[in-house]
């Protein structure tokens, strides 16, 4: 969708995988860990304009027992890490990057027990509502782009937790809004 918004002067790498996290390891399944994946995946990808980071929700799960400030500093490892590389416009600077809020659960999501029967997403409302005000304290501390998208995106009233395509089209449509602002396009 962000793709055929932006249109062919932009070419959209996505990187989406379901139960990434920020900078911690889940039991199973194995290598959702955003830490160690970032490093490579800037590398294949080099040169890159851009690295838009939407995640933080997974690190609100019940069984990481984090904190808002933990994945807030979980996600500022990340930005350290596309920050303080060399992989962006003619491989001698760092790519810009659009940080994005985490979108907050409905109430259902907290009702939900994984396989293991355990409340997964427990509190986690509460989290994620104070985590968007840590990102956006983040990004102006990083120097680095913000789209609250809280306030804009609802999550899918089927889970609660994740995008139905209506949601899923207006978040395209908010970030590539903020994308052409950012390029000056």
């Amino acid at each position: 969708m962000l793709q055929k918004l932006l249109g062919t002067s932009f070419y959209v790498i996505e990187e989406g995988l379901n139960s990434r996290t920020t900078n911690i390891d889940y039991q199973a399944p194995p290598d959702r860990n955003g830490k160690n994946y970032l490093p490579p995946c800037l590398y294949s990808h080099a040169p890159l304009d851009l690295v838009v980071f939407a995640l933080g929700g997974n690190d609100g799960k019940t069984y990481f027992n984090r904190s808002a400030e933990e994945i807030r500093d979980g996600m500022a490892e990340l930005i350290d890490i596309v920050q303080g590389s060399k992989y962006g416009p003619d491989l001698n600077k760092a790519p810009e990057v659009l940080l994005t809020s985490s979108l907050i659960p409905l109430p259902i999501a907290e009702t939900f027990k994984d396989e293991n029967g355990v409340l997964f997403m427990k509190g986690a409302i509460h989290k994620l509502e104070k985590l968007v005000g840590l990102y956006e304290e983040l990004a102006k501390e990083k120097k680095c782009h913000y789209l609250d998208m809280s306030r804009d995106i609802q999550s899918s009233e089927i889970d609660g937790v994740h995008l139905d395509l209506q949601s899923h089209a207006k978040f395209s449509r908010l970030v590539s809004k903020k994308i052409k602002q950012i390029v000056n396009y």
